[in-house]
């Protein structure tokens, strides 16, 4: 898996929304289809975690975000 970090410093639950609702569109947009989908509080941060099967979608969503590439999981590094 390829998980993806998103953090939001609003702690305003319309700026959620709004981006929650833009992360939805964009991925049905482009027909991606993230393993899991989570969220975190890291206080004074929102954390999303947006897990994907395949590398090139997680850097593209993560560079719609501004987010990042946190790390490879150990299936996927052996299989390499």
């Amino acid at each position: 898996m390829f998980p993806v970090e998103i953090r939001i410093r609003e702690n305003n639950e319309k700026v959620v929304t709004e981006k929650m609702t833009s992360m939805r569109e964009w991925l049905d947009h482009r027909r991606f289809e993230p393993s899991a989908f989570r969220y975190r509080f890291e206080p004074p941060d929102l954390v999303f975690q947006v897990e994907f099967k395949m590398e090139a979608e997680a850097s593209a969503f993560a560079h719609a975000f501004a987010g990042r590439v946190t790390r490879v999981s150990a299936g996927k590094r052996a299989a390499a």
